[in-house]
């Protein structure tokens, strides 16, 4: 019997070690392909929300979903499957599964407890991103909404994939959000052309049709007695729809200064919240059908992309571009917690005198945001271009930052101080790569036509063009002598010229896609290769051979970093992560 009661603790012990190993781990750490030390930043927050009993909140990223305890604020999950991120998710009415929608036209599944890398089950079917999912109340069927122009209803407990399918709810145009009615009987659907449909969910008949809104909707989310719901645009209007009133409307459209993204009704159905192109998460009351702002939460220093209320009403989320989602309290109306490093796409990194990683990034709105790498923190934002930013570099020092938007030919180049800025002529037929000379007196830009075009940075002056390329310049990168050019092209090649002479060198096939990043270890011996698939090549100067390394990044790479001492490569996606690699085990491996 001693003997038994010494195995049974023993087996509990290593239980509890193990769960303390995996819920110990820095998040930073989990699931990185092979030869990474450090995965840093969660990607764009997407979408959010809290599962039935509000102790979890899931958010959608562009690389998968995460979990978080709500109560501690700490990451327990990260779905990660497959490399796809996540656009919308929706937890099943037990709370047991998420439903995410993956960039690659499916539905998948995910055991909230289970395999965080295998889902339990795949829809297909749509031809167009599904830009919302959704599960019904009653959890018997699952709805996603596609750019294809239509909603698919699928079983959720079918085996069979023939079986999966039960109704095909056309649109004619393409669907950007769905909610289901508290009692799973009609589904609402809203259309990029200001439309909402309602549908009977047993027999896919359209019953009702509103057309109040003249913008793209964003979100509708029904009223918990399923007799009302609420429907928000990009031209910032907000409607109170009823499905019981002959009349449809219930109120006059409360018009926002900017686009409302998201909005939530709260658990007694009296008042919702919204977030938008603002940095506040705003309360509305809906008494006798009037639209009336009774509170606001601001701490958010950037666009509110999606907001949530828990079922209990306790807990308001929001997830905002600033790289933050932030837990509020909805009694006390105060910030609760705020959960860091949901950061943007990255556009350029550098490490600092003190070895750390600054990287240089935009999102959905394109301004420029510089941050941590290692904290996710955000520094400062760099809104200096009229148009969305493209390209961007750092000079060597990190003290100065080129970057390139829509705009032909123009170049912003920042200094620390980011009121002091420079303008300058670069490629005039577009810009789409950029690099600083190691002493910061050269930058080159790459563009449409092939062509390089070498600015001076002091006086703004011509200083020469690189013609030869038969392709698109795509990336760019100085040799550390100030002379040489490494130049990364649309159809793969990778040329070496001389930016005196404008000689090539050589010229080889550094990826099979369009190159997108390209870094140099201090020696030139190595060459990192980064392309449109998300896909790092490191590719051996001396030898001519491409050493391919897993990245398991979701969008393509934008951009790359040797540490000086050559021991490690950085890569910084579109994603909105960044990846430290160890050289010498990728080598050796």
């Amino acid at each position: 019997m001693k003997r038994r009661n010494v195995f049974l603790k023993l087996i509990i012990i290593f239980i509890i070690m193990f769960q303390s190993y995996v819920y110990g781990q820095e998040y930073t750490q989990w699931q990185l392909p092979t030869g990474a030390t450090a995965r840093f930043g969660k990607g764009w927050v997407q979408d959010i929300e809290f599962s039935p009993l509000g102790d979890k909140l899931a958010v959608a990223t562009t690389i998968g979903v995460w979990i978080y305890d709500v109560r501690t604020g700490k990451e327990l999950q990260l779905f990660f499957g497959l490399m796809k991120d996540a656009k919308s998710i929706s937890y099943s009415p037990g709370g047991l599964i998420i439903a995410a929608a993956h960039q690659d036209q499916s539905v998948r599944l995910w055991d909230v407890e289970g395999n965080n890398r295998r889902p339990i089950a795949t829809f297909r079917g749509h031809e167009g991103t599904i830009n919302s999912v959704v599960y019904s109340p009653d959890g018997t069927m699952i709805a996603s909404g596609s750019s294809d122009g239509t909603i698919r209803i699928w079983n959720p407990h079918a085996v069979q994939i023939d079986n999966q399918l039960v109704h095909i709810l056309p649109y004619r145009n393409e669907i950007t959000t769905i909610c289901f009615s508290p009692d799973s009987r009609v589904i609402a659907g809203g259309c990029v052309d200001g439309s909402i449909r309602v549908w009977d969910t047993g027999t896919g008949r359209e019953v009702d049709t509103f057309y109040d809104h003249l913008a793209k909707i964003e979100q509708i989310d029904f009223s918990p007695d399923g007799t009302r719901f609420i429907s928000a645009s990009s031209d910032g209007a907000v409607i109170l729809f009823s499905l019981v009133s002959p009349a449809g409307r219930i109120s006059e459209p409360l018009m926002q200064e900017k686009a409302v993204y998201s909005l939530a009704f709260s658990q007694d159905g009296k008042s919702f919240i919204t977030g938008g192109a603002t940095t506040e998460v705003q309360k509305w009351s809906t008494n006798n059908g009037i639209l009336k702002q009774e509170k606001t939460l601001t701490g958010h220093k950037d666009v509110v992309r999606s907001v949530d209320v828990s079922p209990d009403g306790s807990y308001i989320a929001s997830g905002s571009l600033d790289g933050t989602v932030r837990i509020w309290d909805a009694i006390l109306f105060r910030e609760r917690d705020k959960l860091d490093a949901h950061t943007g796409g990255v556009r350029a990194l550098i490490y600092t005198a003190d070895n750390r990683i600054r990287a240089c990034g935009t999102a959905y709105d394109g301004k420029l945001r510089l941050w941590d790498a290692a904290t996710g923190r955000q520094l400062s934002i760099l809104n200096k271009h009229s148009d969305l930013t493209n390209v961007a570099a750092f000079s060597l020092d990190g003290k100065l930052l080129a970057s390139a938007g829509n705009k032909i030919g123009r170049i912003v180049v920042s200094i620390s101080n980011p009121d002091q800025i420079s303008e300058l002529e670069g490629n005039p037929h577009g810009i789409t790569a950029l690099a600083m000379s190691p002493k910061a007196t050269i930058i080159a830009s790459g563009g449409n036509d092939g062509m390089i075009y070498l600015s001076d940075i002091e006086t703004g002056g011509e200083l020469g063009d690189i013609p030869g390329a038969k392709s698109t310049i795509t990336a760019l990168t100085f040799v550390s002598d100030g002379v040489h050019l490494f130049s990364g092209e649309k159809n793969g090649f990778v040329r070496h010229l001389n930016t005196e002479t404008g000689e090539e060198i050589t010229k080889f096939q550094g990826a099979f896609s369009a190159i997108t990043a390209l870094a140099l270890s201090r020696d030139i011996a190595y060459i990192g290769i980064g392309d449109e698939n998300g896909t790092i090549q490191l590719y051996d100067y001396k030898n001519r051979r491409r050493i391919p390394i897993l990245t398991q990044h979701t969008r393509k790479i934008t951009a790359l970093v040797f540490s000086d001492d050559n021991k490690t490569l950085t890569s910084g996606s579109d994603d909105g992560t960044i990846l430290k690699f160890d050289l010498e085990e990728i080598l050796t491996r």
